[in-house]
């Protein structure tokens, strides 16, 4: 029982300090954008450019999601590789 109480204390210290994932960035920007109301026309018009803006970011950060995911099977197989030779 005790190793295992160190084990989660550590994992939770490691794991304090890290950062929310970029789709949870990504959601709370959409959240806050959408619960502003603009009093004018100039700030309606800044309104749109910015969740037009949080639509490409959507994108890329799926794109680079992707291909990170990619990267990682592939250093994967090439450790495989290595520790078979």
């Amino acid at each position: 029982m005790k190793q295992s109480l160190n084990k989660i204390t550590k994992n939770f210290i490691l794991n304090e300090g890290q950062q929310p994932s970029i789709n949870s960035w990504i959601q709370a920007l959409s959240e806050n954008l959408n619960s502003l109301r603009s009093k004018s026309l100039y700030e309606n018009r800044k309104i749109e450019v910015m969740k037009q803006q949080l639509t490409e970011l959507r994108r890329t950060a799926r794109r680079m999601t992707s291909k990170i995911d990619v990267l990682e099977e592939e250093l994967k197989i090439i450790k495989e590789e290595r520790q078979s030779e």
